[in-house]
C-alpha cells in the first residue's frame, strides 16, 4: 500500500471553484488498486502546538489530497488524465518548461509518494462521496 499526498495551491478567490472541480470533475471511479481518497484543508487553531507544519501562505489556499492506493502504478493509471500537460524546450543550453495549470491553481500542485511503514487505530468512517 502506498499513500500519495497532493499539495494543491489554490488562488484565494477560487476555493469554491476548486472544491467543485475536485468533487465533480476528478472522479476516479472504482479503478484497480484504489482504496481511499480524502481532500483536506488546514484550519487555524489558536494554540500553536496544532500548527507547526508550514504548508500555508497568505498568497494561496492550501489543500492536501491524501490518496491510498495499492501501488504508484495503480495511481498513475487512474489519475494520469488529470495530470497537467508539460512541454520542454531547450535554447542556448537552457531548458524552458511550460506546465498547463487549471484556472484556480496559484502554482503547480506538488506530489509525494509515501510508503506505509506501520499503522494503528480503527476503521475509517465511510466516505461521503460516491466513487
Amino acid at each position: 500500500m502506498e499513500i500519495i499526498l497532493v499539495h494543491w495551491l489554490i488562488k484565494p478567490d477560487k476555493r469554491e471553484e476548486f472544491e467543485k472541480h475536485w468533487r465533480e470533475n476528478m472522479k476516479v471511479g472504482k479503478p484497480d488498486g484504489f482504496y481511499r481518497e480524502i481532500l483536506t484543508r488546514p484550519i487555524s487553531k489558536p494554540d500553536p502546538k496544532f500548527n507547526t507544519f508550514s504548508v500555508t501562505d497568505q498568497h494561496y489556499e492550501t489543500y492536501i489530497n491524501i490518496g491510498i492506493w495499492e501501488s504508484v502504478e495503480h495511481f498513475d493509471a487512474a489519475i494520469q488524465k488529470y495530470m497537467p500537460k508539460a512541454t520542454e524546450e531547450e535554447k542556448d543550453g537552457r531548458k524552458k518548461q511550460v506546465v498547463e495549470l487549471e484556472e484556480f491553481e496559484f502554482k503547480m500542485r506538488e506530489r509525494i509518494v509515501l510508503k506505509k511503514l506501520d499503522d494503528r487505530g480503527g476503521e475509517l468512517p465511510l466516505p461521503t462521496l460516491e466513487n
